[in-house]
């Protein structure tokens, strides 16, 4: 019996083409922490997630400094609660979107509590053009 299930893994493992196979994406890549780059605005603004805080950067070449000397001052507190990343963008304004990680966790949709796509993100170096 055991031989039996074992051929059957190995035939469906080695049966699946390149375009069907699914390769599930590690939860240690599906992390917040890092620079993004804002789609639709990719030459202009990066976040920078820190252990607690969100670094904005802003650019009018395309090029982003270290965040340490580029960022602007009062960096936003962030953490994550049952899959929802919320910011504390001051004044009693608290975003709160859950994450959906694509493209090996390079990639993350904001997504509102309806589904929608509220803002797009990607790592610094990665090729957008590249996620599908």
């Amino acid at each position: 019996m055991k031989k039996l299930i074992l051929i059957f893994a190995l035939f469906t493992l080695f049966s699946c083409d390149n375009e069907t196979a699914v390769i599930e994406t590690p939860e240690e890549n599906n992390t917040i922490l890092g620079r993004w780059h804002l789609v639709g605005f990719e030459q202009t603004v990066m976040y920078d997630f820190k252990a607690e805080f969100r670094h904005t950067i802003y650019a009018t070449n395309g090029t982003f400094g270290p965040t340490e000397t580029n960022a602007i001052p009062n960096p936003n507190p962030w953490h994550i609660e049952d899959n929802k990343l919320i910011i504390d963008h001051f004044f009693d304004n608290i975003s709160s979107n859950a994450l959906n990680f694509k493209c090996s966790g390079n990639v993350v949709e904001l997504l509102e509590d309806d589904g929608t796509v509220n803002s797009t993100l990607f790592r610094e170096g990665f090729d957008y053009a590249t996620c599908n």
